[in-house]
């Protein structure tokens, strides 16, 4: 963990994170997970058994709530990687989200289920593309050079 203070960016990034890890595993998990288990009972209401099973549909599966999770606790530590991988991430999420909005967008459909995925995928894609902004720009030196007093310190400390 890099000494001193971390930077305001840092506690903006990662409190921006949870919020889109929040956000993520709402959209994608959450709420078709509940719409398919009230749509299995009420099915089992109308049928009066209990043969409705959960189809799990509507569920996007994917790690990429991982990814950011790794990148907020890389964040947060500052550790020695971080820059890299959030750079990396940022190109790697950018370029998936703008893929799948040209294809949607191409005969979009705007039922509620798609308007869930397109409000996140315009968060998840502004948020990167900033962070991007920040990282090849402010914010590197925050992630990549260590103070000069820290090399100096571990110097003394040793000899």
């Amino acid at each position: 963990m890099s000494p001193g203070p971390r930077p305001r960016w840092i506690v903006a990034t990662v409190f921006a994170l949870v919020v889109m890890i929040t956000w993520t595993l709402v959209a994608k998990y959450l709420v078709p997970l509940l719409f398919d288990l009230a749509l299995a009972l009420q099915g089992e209401e109308a049928q009066g058994s209990s043969s409705g099973a959960l189809a799990g549909a509507g569920v996007m599966w994917d790690i990429w709530p991982l990814t950011h999770v790794a990148l907020a606790v890389g964040l947060w530590r500052r550790h020695r990687l971080v820059w890299i991988y959030g750079v990396l991430l940022a190109l790697a999420e950018s370029a998936v989200v703008l893929t799948k909005f040209s294809y949607f967008l191409s005969a979009p459909e705007w039922t509620f289920w798609k308007l869930l995925w397109f409000t996140n995928k315009v968060y998840v894609l502004l948020f990167f593309l900033c962070l991007l902004y920040v990282l090849l720009g402010p914010g590197r030196r925050d992630l990549i050079e260590q103070p000069e007093s820290s090399h100096a310190g571990r110097r003394e400390g040793s000899a």
